[in-house]
């Protein structure tokens, strides 16, 4: 069965579940027309950090979403979606808003370039990618699950491979890549279109983290509740998280560490829900490895109180800058793209970015912005776990993933500049869609049929 057939199709009687239509069509491995916009913007988001295509000053990303919630909205279900509204107020409300608060304040850039216009513009067009959180959602609930998250997820798998491709060719093998790295040690090395940090061969320690590992999150936590509830093929869910674990090495990414960390965190302090050892014993495993060996030193000393590096000491220089801006307008702060009055920047490509997300937002939306954007992740988690009893077993344990995902990711983008991203947003969307499943599920009969 299509969505299209889906969509048109009667909806089931109050205090019923119709298991049939949750079965995944068997007619086609690959999505059906209203899904393929969304299909190509994951493939892309997951791919890509800096849009080698553009229409003008619109990057290609922002085409394919409107391609995306295009087809999407003309083959909907017309069901409610959980947490829609929220999501439209943080995707469209807030550039709107904070876009018209920019132009109130005095920037100190203006007459240079960036201008102070295109900052605003970049950064409002960052929280309008969350919107694809609706037709993955949609197809969570009322299609496919399964192939909704293989959707995502398996390309992000196929993200591990690639890093570990390019850590066996560039640091092991000495084969040359087209690395672009940064001539003023601030802005981010290029390899292609991922950006991040790439180390020369024979530097220590090794990396090769591009922004869009963040994704790394959702995908771990979607394969613990794999391996939690897995009846046949348990080896190879164990094998697909110990690779995800072990990609962190060549990463070497102290906020995606801990990150990930959290997600395994959070999934074993949540195992009794879900009736399983396998994450206690990963969460031992994983902080053993991390604390007795030489795996991320930069996370291990992060963790055990060390803030000697220099990583932290750009941080710690970063947060008294960011108060005194957020002093200047508590309620809804400066505006998008908004920069310092100070001058200060952490890069002169973006200089309204820092890694201090939660400070930035303050300086940027105020009180009012931060309240709009952490809250709605935390009443999602909040709301989540209050259901988890309703889910039978395979159900909860995905939505304690979509916990342990959206918790971890606020973890980790604390410290950050991943959360006000494409990449970023793609990632939210993932988990508040498996939270969404599970609030949706425990509002109705338990099915008969699980869809995952």
């Amino acid at each position: 069965m299509s969505t299209a057939q889906i969509a048109a199709a009667p909806a089931p009687a109050a205090g019923t579940r119709n298991a049939s239509a949750l079965l995944p069509a068997a007619s086609s491995r690959w999505p059906a027309l209203p899904m393929l916009g969304t299909y190509l913007f994951v493939l892309w988001g997951t791919f890509i950090t800096a849009d080698p295509i553009s229409l003008g000053p619109i990057p290609f990303k922002l085409v394919l979403l409107a391609m995306a919630l295009g087809l999407w909205l003309a083959h909907r279900s017309g069901r409610p979606i959980p947490f829609a509204a929220g999501v439209i107020v943080v995707a469209v409300g807030m550039p709107i808003v904070w876009s018209i608060v920019a132009l109130f304040y005095a920037h100190p850039y203006a007459g240079a370039q960036p201008s102070p216009t295109h900052m605003t513009l970049e950064q409002a067009s960052r929280f309008l990618y969350l919107l694809i959180y609706l037709p993955i959602a949609d197809y969570m609930l009322h299609a496919s699950a399964r192939r909704a998250v293989a959707m995502w997820a398996v390309p992000v798998f196929g993200l591990v491979g690639l890093t570990w491709l390019l850590y066996v060719l560039y640091h092991q093998l000495g084969v040359s890549l087209p690395v672009e790295l940064p001539g003023n040690g601030r802005d981010a090395a290029k390899l292609g279109p991922l950006l991040g940090i790439v180390t020369p061969p024979g530097v220590e320690p090794v990396r090769i983290f591009f922004a869009n590992h963040i994704l790394l999150i959702p995908m771990l936590a979607v394969a613990l509740g794999w391996l939690v509830v897995a009846e046949r093929r348990r080896w190879s869910a164990l094998a697909v998280v110990l690779v995800s674990l072990a990609v962190l090495y060549p990463i070497h990414s102290r906020g995606l560490t801990i990150g990930v960390l959290a997600v395994v965190t959070i999934t074993a302090g949540l195992s009794w829900r879900t009736q399983s050892l396998w994450p206690a014993a990963l969460l031992v495993v994983s902080i053993t490895v991390l604390l007795s060996t030489g795996f991320d030193t930069r996370a291990a000393q992060f963790l055990t109180g060390d803030r000697s590096d220099a990583s932290t000491q750009d941080r710690v220089a970063q947060a008294p800058q960011l108060l005194d801006g957020f002093q200047l307008h508590p309620i809804m702060g400066s505006g998008l793209g908004a920069t310092l009055p100070s001058g200060f920047a952490r890069s002169p490509s973006e200089p309204y970015q820092f890694e201090l997300t939660y400070l930035q937002i303050l300086f940027q939306n105020g009180i009012v912005g931060l309240a709009l954007i952490v809250g709605l992740p935390l009443l999602v988690c909040l709301r989540c776990v209050l259901v988890l009893g309703m889910l039978e077993r395979r159900e909860r344990a995905m939505a304690v993933a979509g916990v342990a995902a959206l918790a971890s990711m606020l973890l980790a983008g604390a410290t950050n500049p991943y959360l006000i991203s494409s990449y970023g947003m793609l990632a939210a969307a993932v988990a508040l869609a498996l939270c969404a499943r599970g609030l949706d599920l425990a509002r109705q009969p338990r099915a008969p049929t699980p869809n995952f």
